[in-house]
């Protein structure tokens, strides 16, 4: 495609230099840059990509986007100026790859905790329907059969583009979407319109990024205010939020598109009563407008029994009957590194858990201690490079619901892993007892093993799904499951 097409949907812009060269690709990464691609000069805290645009044209580059021309670019070299580069790369990406969502229906779901678990279960009860629907999120990219390695949450937009062609060429008609506050602050979603936009929860996380709880709300908020956005008619769309959360009223008072609210108050639309908790999942009584019907999810705790009314919510805006959405729900498996049980052979109950913000590690463990284990004992550790103020708060949610709190390292990144331990500590009382610190985290995971006795649960925490363990000099593959089971062969007990 020409550049001159391919920079339409930005509007009148300034450039330099010949904008009627063929451009094949596109790229934000000078040193992946192929002959004849276009350049994107984002600029960024570490690295500003305007630092890179000779070594982008040197490897053949035909154009470059950036905030600012300047001196440096060669004059044959197309130069097109955007006001917000991140946007201009969303836009564009979204005409090269032809608007592949125009011919999807898009449901996107945001939130601090159960993103994962409300988009895996909604494209079960879709395509439990005879809906085909592709998947966007943290765990895999599903297209049909096809489960891709996920790099990102929500993907930069050329491979976010990219994936929806797939899913369009695959004759997919839904996708669903776990959007980050990353992708809304980075203009990720720009040129993409959403039928469907949930809302789980917000609780803290990723102020590394955000700086402030307040930055980081309204990124959640910006993503319902552009909701009424495009060409499909506000009374066509749906908003659906979970009315519990406090920000619940300033989203809804926000939008201009019909809303459905789901929780576990009786104002809300749809609600939930008379949790009866179990370790082969959670059974409940479902409300809606004049039916009580009753559920069972194979997932504990009254977390997952909320994300379970939000993917009810979004089955019956797509017109699919409750019994059936219950049913899927009833057959649907627990999802990967979501209070994941492993068997232990020796007794215990022993999960895996994603939960790293101190809401997630709270509720996990709330969840495992309503199972009345005789002892609870966690492992756990808090990234590197990631909000610092979260690790006294984990420190202090473990020691208050853990009988047994086994300090580790999670994926400490460019960070000194004691030092991280040493912030988690700081939230915890001086006299508190049962406290251990063990940095190798294959180690504290067979300390926890090793301590456990019939009767006891145990929670290893912080990396759920994730199969590597992030070092500042080296990525080393690492499944707390796998090593959760290795750690009991030891023992006498679980897989090997």
């Amino acid at each position: 495609m020409k550049l001159s097409r391919l920079i339409e949907d930005l509007g009148p812009v300034p450039t330099r230099g010949n904008t009627g060269v063929e451009v094949k690709g596109i790229a934000v990464d000078s040193r992946r840059v192929s002959p004849g691609d276009l350049f994107i000069a984002i600029p960024g805290g570490r690295h500003n990509g305007a630092d890179y645009i000779a070594q982008a044209k040197d490897r053949g580059a035909v154009g470059v986007v950036m905030e600012e021309f300047t001196s440096a670019v060669n004059g044959n070299l197309a130069q097109i100026k955007a006001s917000v580069a991140r946007r201009a790369l969303a836009l564009i990406s979204n005409r090269f790859f032809n608007y592949p969502s125009a011919g999807l229906k898009l449901i996107g779901v945001t939130g601090t905790n159960g993103k994962t678990t409300v988009s895996i279960l909604a494209r079960s009860v879709l395509e439990a329907a005879g809906i085909a629907t592709g998947l966007l999120g943290t765990i895999y990219y599903g297209i049909g059969e096809r489960r891709i390695p996920s790099s990102l949450t929500t993907p930069a937009p050329p491979r976010l583009q990219e994936l929806l062609a797939e899913m369009k060429r695959a004759q997919v008609t839904h996708a669903v979407l776990e959007v980050s506050s990353h992708a809304v602050a980075q203009e990720r979603l720009a040129g993409l319109e959403f039928s469907t936009a949930v809302f789980t929860n917000l609780t803290r996380e990723h102020l590394d990024f955000h700086r402030t709880l307040e930055e980081y709300r309204a990124a959640k908020l910006r993503f319902f205010q552009t909701l009424h956005h495009g060409s499909l008619p506000p009374e066509r769309k749906k908003a659906i939020v979970n009315l519990d959360d406090p920000l619940a009223g300033k989203i809804l008072s926000e939008i201009s598109v019909p809303a459905v609210t789901y929780g576990f108050s009786p104002r809300a639309d749809l609600f939930a009563s008379h949790l009866l908790p179990g370790r082969d999942g959670t059974r409940f009584k479902i409300h809606w407008r004049d039916a009580l019907l009753p559920a069972r999810i194979k997932l504990p705790g009254r977390h997952n029994v909320a994300n379970a009314l939000a993917v009810i919510a979004i089955g019956l805006s797509e017109g699919i009957a409750a019994e059936v959405i219950v049913k899927t729900l009833e057959r649907s498996p627990g999802i990967p590194g979501r209070l994941e049980r492993v068997e232990t052979g020796r007794g215990f109950d022993l999960f895996v858990d994603y939960a790293h913000t101190p809401a997630g590690l709270e509720n996990a463990l709330k969840t495992l201690r309503g199972l009345y284990p005789k002892r609870l004992i966690v492992v756990f550790g808090c990234g590197g490079d990631r909000d610092v103020g979260k690790r006294p708060l984990m420190g202090r949610a473990a020691v208050r619901w853990a009988d047994r709190t086994i300090l580790t390292s999670d994926n400490p990144r460019s960070e000194d892993p004691a030092a991280i331990i040493e912030a988690i500590r700081a939230g915890i009382s001086r006299g508190a007892k049962g406290i251990r610190r063990i940095e190798d985290r294959r180690e504290a995971i067979e300390e926890a093993c090793r301590l456990a006795r019939p009767g006891d649960a145990v929670l290893i925490a912080g990396k759920g799904h994730e199969r590597e363990q992030i070092f500042s000099n080296r990525i080393i593959p690492f499944d707390d499951r796998e090593a959760a089971c290795k750690a009991l062969a030891k023992l006498g007990g679980g897989r090997s």
